[in-house]
């Protein structure tokens, strides 16, 4: 046997009971959640949010390169290491540009 009452189904059966919301109660709290979440993307961040990137160059041309870094001193390491990592021993590797929107 079934009853129901504004907005919620209940459903009997033996040793089982079953509550589901009907459907428009379910598609305002999509529309709230979605609202939310689009709010809090467009309006949460205030800050300046860099990604910092950088080369390197030897004085023959052996590069390395970094990019996507939170941190400027991260990127300039890992240029410099990359750079390092494909130089030879008597070549040295200098940091020639380095740019916060990278």
């Amino acid at each position: 046997m079934a009853s129901l009452r504004k907005g919620w189904s209940f459903r009997t059966r033996p040793g089982e009971v079953a509550l589901a919301l009907w459907g428009k109660s379910v598609n305002k709290i999509r529309i709230v959640f979605t609202a939310a979440a689009f709010a809090a993307a467009a309006f949460g961040s205030t800050g300046n949010a860099y990604a910092w990137g950088c080369i390197a160059v030897s004085e023959n041309g052996t590069y390395g390169y970094s990019y996507n870094y939170d941190d400027q001193d991260d990127a300039v390491d890992r240029a410099l290491s990359e750079c390092a990592t494909r130089a030879t021993t008597d070549q040295t590797c200098e940091i020639t540009e380095c740019d916060p929107d990278s």
